[in-house]
């Protein structure tokens, strides 16, 4: 049984297209994530940076973000054979810690409490493998990072790179601890 620690904002909550709708909302624009060409809405126009970090840090913000395609199903099946942990950085955003949680309870109610962890460092996480869309998050942690694709990190090179949930079920059917 391999234990499985799995981020939350990109993996298996659509955090970016709800940060867009906001902008687009904001500034009546009608970006795209294929506008962005890899960035943030905040990177690709620097002078937003402070409205929209307020915005992502108020009440209310991660509550209702869609689920990322298949990650129930695929979580799910993966619960099977193996421990599942959600591992999430929320200290960039604390007001999210509440919306965070109940999105988890909502979305995946069968994932324990116990078995969600808000942290900021993931090296501290001890799980052979770790499925995050932040390659930085897989310093210093000593199992194998997955690399989740978003739309930020099309461009980054990793030996482990998860295009889907699919992909993810097709690596764990192939290998196991």
């Amino acid at each position: 049984m391999a234990r499985i620690a799995i981020d939350m904002d990109e993996v298996i909550a659509d955090f970016y297209s709800n940060d867009l709708k906001v902008y687009n909302e904001l500034y009546e624009s009608e970006l795209t994530i294929s506008d962005l060409n890899g960035q943030y809405v905040s990177e690709f126009y620097p002078e937003t940076d402070k409205i929209m970090r307020y915005i992502r840090n108020t009440k209310g913000f991660f509550k209702d973000l869609p689920v990322i395609e298949n990650a129930q199903l695929v979580i799910s099946e993966l619960m099977q054979e193996h421990e599942i942990f959600i591992t999430t950085a929320a200290m960039d955003f604390p007001n999210s810690f509440d919306d965070k949680f109940y999105w988890l309870q909502n979305h995946f109610p069968t994932i324990q409490k116990e078995n969600i962890v808000f942290c900021g460092n993931k090296s501290i996480i001890y799980a052979d493998y770790l499925i995050d869309d932040n390659i930085g998050h897989f310093n210093n942690f000593s199992g194998t990072g997955l690399l989740f694709t978003a739309h930020h990190n099309k461009k980054i090179e990793h030996p482990n790179r998860m295009d889907d949930w699919n992909a993810v079920k097709a690596f764990f059917q192939q290998h196991t601890v």
